[in-house]
């Protein structure tokens, strides 16, 4: 789909936004003109407030994120393919997933304190059920096929799960990529906003605090765009490295 195409319906709201505000249909110090948002953006970068709270809260995302897919998908695989390890995680795994993980805030900040561990290790737990279940599916749902063929030719168990199942199941693995991405900015923020110390979520918050709405739209903004980087950077990867994946495994 076309760029302009794409970006038609959020230029359509901005713009009757600003037209609102300037109107004084809705009251401008709640919601200021999207011009004045955007120039209070650029005042952020140009005087480089913006930078270390930026910062902070992509590493943050990044390094849970890492985790989770570090412990996720071998978990996972494990899981789809060993009987003894589905029976004991999928349970746990199916009967947490709805749990709001926001709800742990309370305990991680008194586990692992009010700075940046108990952020990471929150976003990780967050991030980990999507990847597991996925993975957990994908490599559940193989058919045998692959895995007769595979057992014919002598591959055991572990190397079965590495040479075959991982690969195949390369398209599950992914979605639970994409998902968990988004997931870790979302759970970043939001820890952020509510146990304090630093980052764009902290920004947002105290900018609310103090009556400076300018400022926590353009903190908002740029959440969005972190969002949509990174989520825009792992579909684009999803092409480069799937581009095998045909989808009828």
């Amino acid at each position: 789909m076309p760029l302009l195409i794409r970006i038609a319906p959020v230029a359509l709201v901005l713009a009757a936004w600003e037209l609102v505000s300037r109107a004084a249909l809705v009251n401008p110090h709640v919601f200021p003109p999207v011009s004045e948002i955007a120039l209070r953006w650029v005042a952020l970068f140009v005087d480089g407030r913006i930078y270390l709270p930026l910062w902070e809260t992509v590493w943050r995302a990044l390094a849970g994120f890492a985790v989770a897919v570090a412990i996720g998908v071998p978990l996972g695989l494990l899981m789809g393919r060993v009987r003894a390890a589905e029976w004991f995680f999928e349970p746990l795994f199916s009967f947490g997933f709805p749990l709001p993980k926001i709800a742990l805030i309370p305990l991680y900040v008194h586990w692992f304190g009010l700075f940046s561990l108990s952020k990471v290790m929150l976003i990780s737990t967050d991030c980990l059920f999507p990847m597991v279940l996925f993975t957990y599916h994908g490599a559940r749902g193989l058919s045998p096929v692959y895995l007769w063929s595979a057992q014919s030719r002598g591959t055991g168990r572990v190397r079965m799960l590495w040479r075959v199942v991982l690969p195949l199941s390369a398209a599950s693995i992914y979605d639970g990529i994409q998902v968990a991405i988004v997931v870790a900015v979302l759970v970043a923020v939001v820890s952020e906003m509510v146990s304090g110390s630093t980052g764009l979520g902290q920004l947002m918050i105290r900018s609310y605090r103090f009556g400076d709405v300018r400022t926590a739209f353009a903190a908002l903004v740029t959440i969005s765009l972190v969002g949509y980087a990174l989520y825009s950077a792992v579909q684009w990867l999803r092409g480069r490295l799937l581009f095998w994946h045909t989808g009828d495994v």
